[in-house]
């Protein structure tokens, strides 16, 4: 997780995704791309998000105008100001030219991700292929605004036979590593008509813990059920796309998942 993109609209929900993206970035000392992409020709630069105000408000920096103290930190940051109507389009194509591990981004529950009345969330993360993390406009969030504090401490996988589970499980892992500061609980859901579960492999750690849970049942009313009975951080699932009709439909069982739970949830491509 050394390269993550946070495309934003600049609204208030996509506050919350932005310090996630931040977050990581600044732990795992990599690179940060922040990218807009402005309709109306009217973006200016200092609209993008305070990456240096926000470190000094954290602690992490002494002093938000010293580039080299900045420099220190190992972290690149790079923002982006496109213009155009498109969002899903410039942002697929910058990530065609600049590979990414991880995006970060806002969605708003019910609709995708609505830049200029498009949905944006649900589409780029499908053209790109990349492991996303969607963070719910009104989800609770897994940063600290004003201080940096990191509140993640359970961490959700549904698992299945098909598709394998163990890249979602390694993303989780990368996660936990890259936000968690503290006591993390893996719980591992399998959902299925018989009580046959996939085997999973986590490293260990003198932190985590790691709980099976079996359940029959729909699997997204009861992934839903889980994740926000337990009061679940965040949500990390393999996905395959649009497999079906139905899902054409109705969308993918993580899409669906997305818009029903109060967590942020990442989408693993397999």
């Amino acid at each position: 997780m050394k390269h993550i993109f946070h495309p934003t609209d600049l609204g208030h929900g996509s506050t919350t995704a932005f310090l996630i993206a931040l977050r990581i970035a600044a732990t795992t000392k990599g690179a940060l791309t922040i990218m807009h992409v402005d309709g109306t020709g009217e973006g200016e630069w200092t609209d993008l998000p305070g990456v240096r105000k926000t470190l000094s408000r954290w602690g992490l920096l002494h002093d938000e105008h010293d580039l080299e103290e900045f420099e220190r930190t190992g972290m690149r940051v790079r923002k982006q100001l496109m213009q155009g109507k498109r969002p899903v389009s410039s942002c697929l194509n910058y990530l065609g030219e600049h590979p990414t591990d991880l995006i970060v981004l806002a969605t708003h529950q019910g609709s995708g991700n609505n830049w200029l009345k498009r949905k944006v969330a649900e589409p780029l993360a499908r053209g790109s292929g990349e492991p996303t993390l969607f963070v719910p406009e009104n989800a609770k969030g897994l940063v600290d605004a004003d201080t940096g504090k990191v509140t993640l401490r359970h961490i959700l996988v549904p698992v299945a036979m098909e598709p394998s589970p163990q890249r979602a499980i390694d993303m989780a892992v990368h996660t936990a590593k890259a936000l968690a500061d503290g006591l993390v609980r893996f719980t591992f859901l399998h959902v299925a008509g018989v009580f046959e579960a996939p085997t999973v492999t986590v490293p260990e750690h003198p932190d985590w813990s790691v709980e099976h849970m079996l359940r029959t049942g729909d699997p997204v009313d009861t992934i839903v059920k889980v994740a926000n009975l337990d009061q679940v951080d965040l949500v990390v699932m393999a996905t395959k796309g649009h497999d079906g009709f139905l899902d054409m439909l109705r969308g993918s069982k993580t899409e669906r998942v997305l818009r029903e739970v109060h967590c942020p949830v990442m989408a693993v491509p397999v």
